[in-house]
C-alpha cells in the first residue's frame, strides 16, 4: 500500500494520507466522493480509481506507429522529427507513456516552487519535477506543474527560447531557434496524440 516508488509519490501512503487529512478543502470532498474519511488505504483506492480511468488509444500517432502511414498528416511528421532531433522533446518524453519518468529542472516558478527539494532536501533536485505524459496533451491546458502556460504554442516558444534560465537548469535545454513553421508542425504532432478513451474489456464469466 507504499507510494513511496522513485517514479510515484516518492512518499508512503500513510504520510501522504496525513498531510491530506490536515487540509480542509481537502478532506470534505473527498469524503463526499469515497464515503470515507481520508486514510492510506482510501487514499490508494482513490488513485487506483483514478488511474483505472486514465486510458486512452487510437490517436493518430498510434495508428501511425502502428503502420497506418496516412495517419499521421504531413506537417504531424515533420513535427515528429523535429519532436526527436532539433527541438530535443524525446530526451524526456520518450516511451509508450511519452515520459522518461524523471525529474527534471525546466526552470518554471523557479525560485518560489523547491519541487523535489523538498521531498530529498537535495540541492541539486531544487526546481526539479517529473515528466508528464503527452498523450492528450492537447486537452489537458493550462500546462507546467503550476498551470502557468496557457496554451501549447506557449509552451513551444517556452522551451524554444531554453526553458527559464536558472543555475540547476537541466543541461539539455538550450534556445532551439525553430522557426514558425516548426513551432507549427512540432504543434501538430502534439495534437495527435489525442487519443479515444475506452474502456478495457469486461471480464468474460467462466462457463
Amino acid at each position: 500500500m507504499a507510494l513511496a516508488g522513485r517514479t510515484d509519490l516518492d512518499l508512503p501512503a500513510v504520510e501522504a494520507a496525513a498531510r491530506l487529512a490536515n487540509d480542509r478543502a481537502y478532506v470534505a470532498p473527498f469524503e463526499a466522493a469515497f464515503g470515507a474519511p481520508v486514510s492510506a488505504l482510501a487514499l490508494v483506492q482513490a488513485l487506483a480509481t483514478f488511474v483505472r480511468g486514465q486510458l486512452s488509444g487510437a490517436s493518430a500517432f498510434d495508428r501511425f506507429g502502428a503502420g497506418d502511414r496516412a495517419a499521421l498528416p504531413a506537417k504531424a511528421r515533420d513535427g515528429f522529427a523535429l519532436f526527436n532531433g532539433k527541438a530535443r522533446c524525446a530526451r524526456c518524453h520518450a516511451g509508450p507513456l511519452l515520459s522518461d519518468e524523471g525529474f527534471h529542472n525546466t526552470g518554471v516558478n523557479w525560485g518560489t516552487d523547491l519541487g523535489r527539494f523538498e521531498v530529498t532536501r537535495q540541492p541539486e533536485d531544487r526546481g526539479r519535477f517529473k515528466t508528464p505524459s503527452l498523450r492528450n496533451v492537447a486537452l489537458t491546458a493550462p500546462y507546467m506543474h503550476d498551470g502557468s502556460i496557457k496554451t501549447l504554442g506557449e509552451v513551444i516558444e517556452f522551451y524554444d527560447r531554453g526553458a527559464g534560465r536558472n543555475p540547476n537548469l537541466d543541461d539539455q535545454f538550450r534556445p532551439l531557434a525553430l522557426s514558425l513553421p516548426e513551432r507549427q508542425a512540432l504543434a501538430a504532432f502534439l495534437r495527435a496524440l489525442t487519443g479515444s478513451a475506452y474502456a478495457p474489456p469486461a471480464s468474460s464469466s467462466r462457463r
